[in-house]
């Protein structure tokens, strides 16, 4: 179903019990809301799940420029609002944990918890000129020219020989990304400078990591569960950055915990 929000026709998928708790789904740049198939699939016995592409990701249209983590911020609250969500839990990889980081930050009125997965917290002056130099490559080769690379970065040892059908999922929703798309959230990422307000945030919170991230490093996510008062920590054996593909299993039980923990505490 394509949902006009924030000014762009977003490619979004609601399923799950009517009436149970709101559960929105953001994906990691570079891929798509097929990613959270499993977890999607896992949550909707219990749960009512939004996933939407990102701008200029999957089926939503690309917008030309830079983006900005509170346009990108913005996007999900302008969804939320165009199908009527009052309050959601959120789960977030990548870019889309940035996103839950500002959610959590901006707009923790609107949500009940946050896992914020594989995600970074401050760009570095080194962190931003990599992804300036990517955006670069982009615009001059297209986004072919940094399949094989980001497919490396964001694999654990040896997966390729374990799971090439996972390989293979990753690489067809890279080459499924405008060059607009990319680049315009690259351009976020790049800006990235939520660390110095994290101990703000009094939401109930878990910060998941694969054990093999490189993008997004464990020691990074260890560093956010230590700056939240009352946060949780996990951490996922044989997982790289995108490590709800690569162990689903352990990453659903995760996410599915503390919603699950959240709602009864609710309850009672």
């Amino acid at each position: 179903m394509q949902v006009k929000a924030n000014g762009v026709s977003f490619n979004c998928r609601v399923e799950g019990v009517e009436g149970a708790p709101w559960v929105v789904l953001s994906h990691s740049l570079a891929t798509e809301l097929t990613m959270w198939d499993e977890l999607a699939a896992a949550l909707g016995a219990r749960y009512r799940v939004l996933r939407y592409d990102m701008r200029g990701h999957g089926g939503t249209e690309p917008v030309a420029g830079d983006y900005t983590l509170d346009t990108l911020v913005s996007d999900v609250i302008g969804l939320m609002g165009a199908l009527k969500i009052d309050k959601t839990h959120y789960c977030g990889l990548s870019i889309g944990g940035m996103i839950g980081e500002g959610l959590a930050l901006d707009h923790a009125q609107r949500i009940k918890s946050a896992s914020i997965c594989d995600a970074p917290h401050t760009a570095t002056p080194p962190f931003s000129k990599a992804w300036h130099d990517r955006i670069a490559q982009v615009r001059q080769g297209g986004i072919g020219s940094i399949v094989d690379s980001t497919v490396t970065r964001w694999s654990s040892a040896g997966l390729a020989e374990r799971r090439p059908d996972v390989i293979a999922r990753m690489q067809k929703m890279i080459r499924g990304t405008s060059p607009d798309g990319y680049c315009g959230c690259a351009a976020a990422i790049a800006r990235l400078n939520y660390g110095p307000r994290l101990g703000q945030i009094r939401l109930p919170v878990q910060f998941i990591t694969g054990a093999e991230d490189h993008g997004a490093p464990p020691e990074n996510a260890r560093q956010m569960h230590q700056m939240v008062p009352g946060s949780r920590f996990v951490e996922i054996e044989q997982a790289g950055h995108i490590s709800n593909i690569e162990q689903p299993e352990k990453f659903n039980a995760a996410v599915i915990g503390l919603i699950d923990d959240v709602e009864k505490a609710g309850r009672g």
